[in-house]
């Protein structure tokens, strides 16, 4: 780049460690995409997409199974080498752990060190822009009740996310409501409701915010999430989009989901311009 002044045809994908220090919480080894616009000698600040990956699970999902880096590398090649960068991070620290990007005495200080940490250390390390609104959140399963949560208790951090058939709410491994308290949260229904969509899009409004849902046709727990979450969104101030094509709770689904919704997630965080077409239902927020 320094030699040629032209922008390299590809972008870059690395392992990297984002440390937890002093959160009880030892995440493996994250992912970070970088576009070619990255590499320009002005080293423009760019937005990032935090990728939650689901359980079990790692980071390299998304780059293995769902091809989140060669989707940007597609899109930016669309807009003169620009995108989003795409940070993947460690959720659970193991392959079966479920913290649901909480934090607690059972798996540490997991929702710190993903609203605080990654982002500190994409701003640090990668010349990620660091204005209000410059990161957006995005999961899959688990991860996608994680972007949700996580978005509503840091609106201002996260303006934007988007859920790929994540649950309605937290849930600890396959059990019920009442056991997820107990186990994760300590007992607490407080704790529990602080981290709760259904009950945080009821109670508060979200003026500002955007947030995308995508969800399986064949997919009955997630569909019935996305269809009972996306409402309740709207109605709490936030522009909505929606997607339910056919599909099932897998990587196929996901890879869409997206490859869909990526266009939009960009523009949202002001950097690529408005679509063309969207494929989903979008809902303007209500005041």
């Amino acid at each position: 780049m320094t030699k040629t002044g032209k922008l390299p045809g590809h972008g870059a994908t690395l392992s990297i460690t984002i440390p937890g220090q002093n959160l009880k919480f030892t995440p493996r080894q994250a992912y970070v995409w970088v576009p070619p616009a990255w590499f320009a000698a002005s080293h423009a600040k760019l937005p990032v997409i935090e990728l939650l990956h689901g359980t079990p699970g790692q980071p390299s999902d998304w780059t293995r199974a769902i091809y989140a880096d060669a989707t940007a590398l597609a899109y930016a090649e669309k807009h003169d080498g620009v995108a989003p960068i795409l940070v993947m991070p460690d959720i659970n620290g193991g392959l079966t752990a479920d913290s649901e990007c909480m934090n607690s005495s059972m798996f540490g200080q997991v929702e710190t060190y993903l609203t605080k940490a990654v982002p500190d250390f994409m701003q640090k390390n990668f010349n990620a822009r660091t204005r209000v609104g410059s990161f957006a959140i995005a999961g899959l399963s688990e991860g996608g009740t994680c972007a949700v949560g996580l978005a509503l208790n840091n609106p201002k951090e996260y303006p934007v996310f988007a859920n790929y058939s994540g649950d309605v709410a937290p849930q600890y491994q396959t059990f019920n409501t009442q056991q997820t308290i107990s186990d994760l949260f300590e007992g607490s229904t407080a704790t529990f409701n602080a981290h709760n969509p259904p009950y945080l899009l009821t109670h508060e409004k979200y003026p500002g915010m955007a947030g995308w849902f995508a969800a399986g046709a064949q997919d009955s727990q997630a569909l019935r999430a996305a269809h009972t979450l996306q409402p309740l969104a709207a109605s709490a101030g936030i522009a909505t989009c929606i997607t339910t094509p056919p599909g099932k709770h897998s990587f196929d689904f996901w890879t869409q989901a997206y490859q869909d919704s990526l266009p939009w997630i960009s523009w949202k965080l002001k950097l690529t311009p408005e679509p063309k077409s969207i494929p989903a239902q979008c809902t303007t927020a209500k005041s």
